[in-house]
């Protein structure tokens, strides 16, 4: 079995070791003002994992090269990004 380091896997780890890193110290991200949405970013740190987690599962089944697979996951994780902007800029510009 060849180990494969894949985007999508380095964003579930960071994912995974910032909801950790959340569980053991609150203080780290939030704000002290924010202290009672911690458990709401924990989950969402957890979600991103499983999501993250299951998508780079999927994309290696259907990805036999390796050089494809990077290149349609850092796309996946580019579209996620603008997309995420373009929401925030018309749902939560104040």
């Amino acid at each position: 079995m060849k180990v494969r380091i894949t985007p999508l896997n380095i964003v579930s780890a960071l994912a995974l070791v910032i909801a950790v890193s959340l569980i053991v110290n609150k203080s780290w991200l939030l704000a002290p003002v924010n202290q009672e949405y911690s458990g709401l970013m924990i989950a969402v740190c957890f979600l991103f994992f499983f999501l993250a987690f299951l998508g780079d599962q999927v994309f290696r089944k259907l990805m036999p090269s390796l050089i494809r697979l990077w290149l349609l996951e850092t796309s996946v994780i580019i579209f996620t990004l603008v997309l995420m902007s373009i929401m925030k800029g018309l749902f939560f510009n104040s």
